[in-house]
């Protein structure tokens, strides 16, 4: 626990001290305010669905730019063998990155409250839908990051981490637009179970269902545990 704990503040202090996270924070809150003043003030929609959809197609843009740089610096700045040779275990190596990685998401997630300040000061919002969506948002998010380090795992370089992690997530986000084109049920539900929007739309409609939560949780723990055993293969 103690590496691990160590791995964490670590991956957690090289953010702050690159632009990256202040870079990344800044363009979502700033979208992300964006979309909220728009959706409430300008077309009268006092909720916060709208916004939280923008904030998925946000989300889901701007993770990979978080994601990138896990592994691929520690190449490039000659420090990956170092980390090789000491006694860490590769899970431990890889969830130490990635608790790093979700707490910058979960402070993204916070920068948005502020957003339901007008809400409950001059509406009468429904708090558990909009619980259930942040639930979703963090699900969603937590799913895009682990993809985004298993392939900064698999490439030294960071622009190609991070095109083929907007290529996977984005694929996983639109898939569901293909049930259209399919005539079988099977495969219809299908795209449809491994649709990232579809699942994400649910919680923001305020249902929290299991399978939905099983799956955004599998989809990280299937990346995490790909990435776990490619350094354990490199070793």
């Amino acid at each position: 626990m103690r590496a691990l704990l160590a791995l964490y503040r670590k991956e957690l202090l090289s953010y702050f001290r690159s632009p990256i996270a202040y870079f990344v924070v800044a363009v979502f809150l700033v979208g992300t305010g964006y979309f909220f003043l728009y959706n409430t003030f300008l077309t009268g929609n006092a909720s916060m669905d709208e916004t939280f959809q923008n904030m998925g197609i946000l989300l889901v843009t701007l993770l990979p730019i978080v994601s990138m740089r896990l592994f691929t610096a520690e190449v490039n700045g000659k420090t990956m063998e170092l980390l090789a040779t000491l006694p860490f275990q590769p899970w431990q190596l890889v969830l130490g990155k990635y608790l790093g990685a979700v707490s910058i998401l979960l402070i993204m997630t916070l920068g948005t409250a502020i957003n339901l300040v007008p809400l409950v000061m001059y509406g009468n919002p429904e708090l558990s839908t909009i619980l259930s969506g942040y639930l979703g948002f963090v699900l969603l998010g937590m799913a895009c990051l682990a993809i985004g380090q298993f392939f900064s795992a698999l490439t030294q370089n960071q622009i190609v981490a991070a095109l083929l992690t907007v290529v996977v997530v984005l694929g996983l986000w639109f898939v569901g637009h293909a049930q259209a084109f399919q005539s079988t049920p099977g495969m219809r539900a299908l795209l449809s179970h491994l649709s990232f929007a579809i699942h994400y739309g649910g919680f923001i409609q305020g249902l929290v269902r299991s399978e939905a939560i099983a799956f955004y949780l599998a989809v990280t723990g299937i990346a995490l545990v790909l990435n776990a055993g490619w350094l354990q293969w490199r070793r």
